[in-house]
């Protein structure tokens, strides 16, 4: 079968950098998580993403080398195949795909409830009908269908949908935030306490820290999307320059607003309203504006919804790398006149739809969040762990820069750390006892990730050609794959090396031609 590459040259940075913002969901992530931090830790729940952010700052700078490196619309999986061994990458793709898939159901269950409670407060349903668990369901499907009419038209209105959905997110919450500043002298429920940020009494109680260890895996989920510009690079006018710079800027923006609302949240509202409510966001704002809290609902609509379909996007764009590599059936790489891997999208979204069917079923639809949540969070962390293992084989070996060997080894340690710690109290916080959650985390892995990794060895790893060549002139304008030990040579083996590599750029560009 003929492979059907993407559409070229299609993104500008200033798409990418609001797809990576977006894709993290400032608003959503605050609504859907923050309560359940906080019925975990109190206000150290700040501290959680703290702590987290360097971790997550220094997987980006990991995800922006590998860029450089090797672009790819596969991203994380490739990179593992291409660098660490096929195997390797297969066994890597599986636990992609539950990381994004499980990523999925805790953004559809609020999409629903947000929904259902903006209704509410404009007066157009009742509290018994906003109180639903089947309307919810019903509703949250509704906006499955509705993520995917973007993506299925392709990446382009994906973007500019992205970007209009998030400037009204942003207007919203600089409002809400200002007007949280201006209120602070006559709505101080709790005083501020340095210790909400950093406390190292609690790292070194166990308890505490064992909670905090629950709520950096739920931290996963908040500071997880900025890399979708990596998985957009074969769409983006410059491939290994624009994607990964992008992720950095949209992390950095995203930690900066969660560092001043979380706050405000925590000093002007009950810490029992924060964690016992499925919105703690617009909690906040019916103690500060009661009459207009409805608007905080419209910025957490416009941030779930965006945070759904750029959910997908990553995902779809795996699905389509894998199948055009022989990991995945060919149909899933099949694309529309769009340049969409609608196939991938279908699936996925009827997915999705049945997994909101199964909550119809269930008493209790905060304990599946919470579960789902927290699971999702974990696969992320080895994501990104994976990835940072990766760089350090390839920092190790002398082809990038050295200083990859101290940070990569640091982040893949952190994340692993984070995932182990978090799963001993993930668990028994909603209700599981941690052998059982750890039992299930393991054989969610073990499932897929035997057979994929041994189907990995039956892949074929295919690069666009456009895509060789930016990745050998990227290796020559960023110093990559070049030996260090070089340096000490003489200049004459410096030029015959550069007019070796030029040679082999010029007979792949015959080639191509």
């Amino acid at each position: 079968m003929n492979v059907q590459w993407l559409k070229r040259e299609v993104l500008h940075f200033l798409d990418l950098v609001p797809m990576s913002t977006s894709s993290v969901a400032p608003a959503f992530s605050i609504a859907a998580a923050y309560g359940s931090m906080v019925a975990l830790v109190g206000p150290q729940a700040i501290m959680s993403v703290v702590i987290s952010f360097p971790f997550f700052l220094m997987a980006s700078l990991i995800f922006r080398k590998l860029n450089r490196v090797a672009p790819h619309c596969g991203a994380s999986y490739h990179w593992g195949s291409k660098f660490m061994g096929k195997r390797y990458g297969g066994f890597q793709f599986w636990i992609i795909t539950l990381a994004y898939f499980l990523s999925l159901p805790p953004i559809i269950i609020p999409a629903g409830e947000y929904t259902l409670d903006l209704l509410y407060r404009l007066g157009l349903i009742a509290r018994s009908l906003e109180m639903s668990v089947f309307w919810d369901s019903i509703v949250g499907m509704i906006w499955a269908i509705l993520a995917a009419i973007p993506l299925v038209l392709g990446v382009k209105p994906t973007a500019r949908t992205t970007e209009a959905f998030l400037l009204i997110e942003l207007i919203v919450m600089v409002s809400f935030i200002v007007i949280g500043l201006i209120s602070l002298p006559f709505h101080t429920v709790n005083k501020i306490n340095l210790s909400w940020f950093f406390s190292a009494k609690d790292l070194t109680s166990l308890p505490l820290f064992l909670g905090l260890a629950a709520s950096m895996v739920i931290v996963a989920t908040i500071l997880d999307g900025w890399e979708i510009d990596s998985y957009a690079s074969e769409e983006s006018k410059r491939p290994t320059s624009w994607p990964g710079s992008a992720g950095v800027i949209g992390l950095i923006s995203v930690f900066l607003i969660y560092m001043v609302v979380m706050p405000l949240m925590t000093i002007e509202t009950p810490l029992s309203a924060i964690s016992s409510s499925v919105d703690p966001l617009a909690r906040w704002a019916s103690y500060v504006i009661p009459n207009y809290a409805w608007a905080m609902d419209i910025a957490i609509i416009c941030s779930t919804a965006s945070s759904l379909w750029l959910t997908a996007f990553i995902l779809s764009r795996v699905w389509y790398s894998a199948s055009r590599e022989g990991l995945l059936p060919y149909i899933f790489g099949r694309l529309n006149k769009y340049g969409s891997p609608w196939v991938a999208v279908v699936v996925m979204t009827s997915l999705e739809i049945l997994v909101q069917g199964v909550e119809l079923g269930l008493p209790s639809v905060d304990s599946l969040f919470g579960i789902v949540l927290t699971g999702a969070g974990a696969f992320l962390l080895l994501e990104f762990a994976m990835d940072s293992i990766t760089v350090s084989k390839i920092a190790w070996e002398g082809r990038i820069e050295w200083y990859y060997r101290i940070l990569a080894p640091v982040a893949a340690g952190g994340m692993l750390f984070i995932v182990i710690m978090g799963i001993i109290d993930a668990g028994p916080a909603f209700g599981i006892p941690a052998d059982i959650y750890a039992l299930t985390i393991s054989v969610l892995i073990v499932i897929g990730g035997i057979y994929f990794s041994r189907r990995g060895n039956r892949v074929n790893t295919v690069v666009a050609p456009w895509l060789m060549r930016e990745e050998r002139q990227g290796r020559l304008r960023e110093n990559d794959y070049i030996d260090p030990h070089l340096s000490c040579y003489s200049p004459l083996f410096l030029l015959i090396y550069f007019l070796r590599i030029k040679a082999e750029n010029k007979a792949n560009n015959t080639k191509v031609t």
